[in-house]
């Protein structure tokens, strides 16, 4: 079998549990999850056909027909004994609940997890699974309000896998950089709104910002304060929702990476139908506002 090994770094505090929802732990099934979440976002935007899609990524990852040709594995012994505050913006109200996490370590060399993708003897790792990989280590996070700053991750490869990873940015222009080269073969298919987040252009958009924070905390602290909890983007429910009209996930996954020692946003729209009404027009009211306040840079896509 072939292995391919990377260091997975947390960012900002992970809010994740398994069996014991008291103690923190991450396990390669939510890491599987979000590989296959930017996959299924990335051929969304190479096939029109929704059978394809399905084709390409049980190729990669399994269906209930075959096995996976890719095994992922995580290891290590994370710090999970320190409490973060889950709302960071809700700081100068008092009402702030503090949770055990995985404790951010981005610049250590190795702890706390390595991340294994293994073949089957004689296979390569599929370049899919490596492109998802990529896309989730730019733009993506894991556990609670990880579409808020929270969960940001950092991937580093170790040995042989050097060889088939990315420089990692020194500048959110390198990092706007990066993203736009693994998005390389992402085109528009219809001007139909798809019926799952796509990395289409005309039906997604990522801004880098160029103005850095602190902390993680700090960003999102400022992100609430400045548009979503502020008039005109004041708690709309274009970007996500929960009560009794149901549940709809935020079309909008606001992250942090570490560049030196700052942290730069990085903020991924999605459409997708159903929307809510008049959602496209406020998300891209929202996006512009973001480049605005933040000097920020559309790597991708927008409408």
């Amino acid at each position: 079998m072939t292995i391919n090994e990377f260091y997975l770094r947390a960012v900002s505090p992970m809010f994740l549990n398994g069996a014991n929802t008291a103690e923190p732990e991450l396990r390669a099934a939510s890491v599987r999850g979000q590989l296959r979440y930017w996959l299924r976002a990335y051929l969304g935007a190479q096939y029109s056909n929704l059978q394809q899609i399905w084709d390409a990524e049980s190729a990669v990852f399994g269906s209930t027909g075959h096995g996976s040709v890719v095994s992922v594995r995580v290891y290590g012994n994370p710090d999970t004994n320190k409490k973060y505050p889950l709302l960071p913006h809700r700081e100068d109200t008092g009402n702030v609940s503090e949770v055990k996490a995985i404790r951010p370590n981005p610049d250590k060399p190795d702890n706390p997890f390595t991340l294994q993708l293994v073949t089957r003897p004689g296979v390569r790792l599929p370049e899919h699974a490596l492109t998802a990989l990529k896309l989730w280590s730019l733009l993506g996070g894991m556990g609670k309000r990880s579409r808020r700053m929270m969960g940001a991750v950092r991937i580093v490869a170790k040995g042989s896998a050097k060889e088939i990873w990315y420089t990692y940015p020194s500048t959110p222009k390198e990092l706007m950089d990066t993203i736009q080269a693994a998005l390389v073969g992402c085109h528009d298919l219809s001007a139909s709104v798809p019926n799952f987040p796509t990395l289409q252009p005309r039906h997604s958009w990522i801004v880098v910002g160029t103005e850095s924070f602190g902390g993680a905390n700090k960003a999102n602290q400022d992100f609430f304060r400045k548009l979503l909890r502020a008039n005109p983007h004041r708690d709309d429910k274009a970007y996500g929702f929960a009560g009794g009209g149901g549940r709809r996930a935020s079309p909008i996954h606001a992250q942090v990476r570490k560049i030196g020692d700052e942290y730069y946003p990085v903020f991924t729209a999605f459409r997708s139908a159903p929307e809510p009404p008049n959602s496209a027009g406020k998300i891209s009211a929202l996006m512009k506002a973001i480049v605005t306040e933040y000097n920020g840079i559309t790597a991708w896509g927008g409408w």
